[in-house]
């Protein structure tokens, strides 16, 4: 049973009382390269200085934007005297009045990037990947809770954008000039795909190994460990290459239970395939 809490009795919430946009993600989504592209796009656009943590619109029209995983830490990381406290929750009385984008994956590559996250940079485990999936505060089950959950709290609301990090991939400017269409925020198509281009993940990768973000959050562990770097694979579907036939039945059998609105069944590529093809054409 996943906590209730509608509060945030933290000064953590001032944060996001004055941002325009809120986006909210699992860990392991794609939440920095998404990051880097918006913030870049922005920053071309507006003659903003770029940065890939936090953009400041000045004077401009760009929106300010701020990011959050929400329930996700409250349930898989905040200690229980934080979770009483609401701290990473935020309530009803601030989303109402947010523009809100959600960026969902599939969450079986989310679990699997997210165990690689917790073994090779922030060090907090080193069991095995497949007991990994099944932990009650890490694996699969959870991240399956949480996506519902928030489909169940914004799903009427007005001014919610919903991206899906395999469409994202398959046809990047498309999707993000849908995301700023969807913020009423003007960025030309020029912005957009410059800001694409920036952010191929070879291009993100060697950012990260030359430590050229500057941010030590968007560093690799070790540089001679792949599995270490913030920008890992970003493989669509890579999570088969990790698993046999019983663990990927489990993993199957979790996401079936999502809403049907993520479109994570059996026929999820061919559905995100066919969307994109309909972008490319429009």
């Amino acid at each position: 049973m996943l906590a209730r809490i509608p509060w945030n009795l933290t000064r953590k919430i001032e944060r996001f009382h004055d941002a325009d946009v809120v986006v909210l993600s699992l860990g392991k989504s794609g939440r920095t390269w998404l990051r880097v592209m918006l913030h870049r796009a922005l920053a071309l656009e507006y003659d903003l200085a770029f940065d890939p943590i936090r953009l400041d619109p000045g004077s401009s029209p760009a929106p300010r934007i701020a990011y959050t995983h929400e329930l996700a830490t409250h349930l898989r990381a905040d200690p229980l005297g934080k979770q009483l406290l609401g701290r990473s929750i935020l309530p009803r009385s601030l989303t109402d009045r947010k523009r809100l984008v959600v960026l969902v994956r599939d969450p079986r590559d989310v679990v699997v990037s997210s165990y690689f996250h917790k073994r090779e940079r922030s060090r907090k485990t080193d069991m095995p990947l497949e007991a990994f999936i099944h932990h009650p505060r890490w694996g699969i089950e959870l991240l399956v809770a949480i996506l519902n959950r928030w489909r169940r709290r914004f799903a009427d609301h007005p001014r919610c954008h919903w991206v899906h990090y395999e469409a994202l991939r398959r046809a990047s400017e498309a999707e993000l000039g849908r995301l700023f269409e969807a913020l009423a925020v003007p960025v030309g198509h020029d912005a957009i795909a410059r800001s694409v281009d920036a952010a191929r993940f070879d291009r993100m990768q060697a950012a990260e190994a030359a430590g050229a973000f500057g941010d030590p959050r968007l560093r690799p562990g070790d540089v001679d460990r792949p599995e270490s770097f913030k920008v890992r694979r970003g493989k669509v579907g890579g999570y088969r290459d990790d698993f046999g036939p019983e663990a990927i039945a489990f993993l199957d059998a979790a996401v079936a239970r999502l809403d049907p609105f993520f479109g994570y069944g059996p026929t999820a590529v061919e559905a995100v395939d066919a969307r994109c093809s309909a972008l490319r054409r429009a």
